[in-house]
């Protein structure tokens, strides 16, 4: 019987599929609109290979000046490798400025690319309080970033207005309103499950209808209620008699009103369905205001919560590896970018080094270009999506 009642309810109240996520759901989340396209992961390969080249360039260009220095000369004199070098030391004093202006770009490179590391590690390094190098910026503002990011995903993420609207957009309140309304509608109209309830209370009431003792006391029962109803006087004078020289007579009445109990709950139980179909008819008037109840209990239940406390707490319990850990997987590709953009920033500075009035100019007019090309190509985009939402 429990199997059955559970089918009849899993027929008629589709838990299932209220808590569904729609099949877009994942394409709607803004942080998928950061996964690295094609052409992103191309510029990050080749940033990432900027400092090993600059490191490539500086041991050459740091070193080939000692490879034909004249100690190194005097060393190779009367050797067979002593023209190799002679021709080597000419090809550098040709190309000496060459040779230095790459120096000079390729150390700057280096240098960038290591600040931007170092300062990037700072973040998280050292993770302990030492006596000199100190402590990393995160460990060492592990509680102000856990409250300030708690309250910041309170005000901005998990405030209650923005709930209210994302469950109102979801539309599971609508949905879980239909399901309890639309359920208990079907349940109620259920012709089936009627039939089965009815049989399963007979086959009840006729089991204990046939018992001794359930009989014994229901025999009991209502002669102590016909005794409590008949007034005194002539009416009991006769009842008393009656049942004293019928005995059997009456409880052979009282017995078939005892077996007539089943039919009798039965009969009680089919002249209660019209007012269920009523029932029905009710709660399917009250859906809308059914629907504005369950929001308003979501929302108290909403304000109730401390959800900025309740962040805080939670993120008490990351120790400062797993804080490092979070913030690193959250920001790791911009962290890598501002790393390596540091190598290119570095050999940009380079050139102006090695030639200040000359690259000085380049720079001003290149990046005054880019800039008017940024403002252009976002005001184009900024038209174009205006136009296509204007209503027409």
């Amino acid at each position: 019987m429990k199997e059955t009642l559970k089918q009849y309810l899993q027929k008629h109240f589709a838990l299932d599929h209220l808590l569904g996520v729609p099949p877009n759901a994942d394409s709607e989340l803004g942080f998928n609109k950061y996964k690295l396209s094609g052409s992103r992961r191309l510029v990050m390969y080749a940033l990432q290979i900027s400092p090993y080249l600059c490191g490539i360039l500086f041991a050459i260009t740091f070193l080939f000046p000692l490879l034909v220095s004249p100690p190194v000369l005097q060393m190779a004199e009367g050797y067979g490798i002593f023209p190799f070098i002679e021709n080597l030391s000419q090809f550098y004093i040709q190309n000496e400025p060459i040779f230095k202006a790459v120096l000079t770009v390729s150390v700057s490179g280096l240098i960038g690319y290591g600040t931007n590391y170092i300062a990037i590690r700072m973040l998280f390094r050292p993770v302990k309080k030492r006596p000199i190098w100190g402590q990393g910026l995160i460990p060492a503002q592990r509680d102000r970033i856990i409250y300030t990011l708690a309250q910041g995903m309170h005000k901005h993420i998990l405030n209650q207005q923005l709930i209210r609207k994302r469950i109102e957009e979801s539309g599971i309140v609508k949905r879980l309103n239909d399901l309890l309304l639309d359920g208990t509608i079907s349940l109620l109209a259920d012709e089936e499950l009627r039939e089965f309830l009815k049989k399963i209370m007979y086959e009840a009431m006729s089991e204990y209808a046939n018992q001794e003792h359930f009989r014994t006391e229901i025999r009991h029962a209502i002669d102590a209620r016909l005794d409590q109803k008949i007034e005194g006087g002539v009416k009991r004078l006769l009842f008393q008699t009656y049942k004293r020289y019928n005995k059997e007579e009456y409880d052979q009445a009282i017995d078939n009103i005892v077996k007539e109990i089943p039919k009798v709950a039965i009969e009680v139980v089919e002249k209660l369905e019209t007012e269920l179909m009523r029932v029905a008819a009710f709660i399917r008037l009250k859906k809308r205001p059914t629907e504005e109840y369950i929001m308003k209990l979501i929302m108290d239940i909403l304000n109730r919560i401390d959800i900025t406390g309740l962040l805080a707490k939670q993120m008490e319990h990351f120790d400062e590896a797993r804080l490092e850990r979070m913030v690193w997987e959250a920001t790791n590709e911009q962290l890598l970018y501002i790393q390596y953009l540091g190598t290119v920033l570095g050999v940009l500075g380079g050139f102006l080094i090695w030639d200040p009035p000359r690259m000085g100019a380049i720079y001003l007019l290149g990046f005054g270009l880019l800039y008017l090309l940024d403002v252009f190509i976002y005001r184009m985009k900024k038209q174009a999506t205006a136009s296509q939402n204007k209503p027409t």
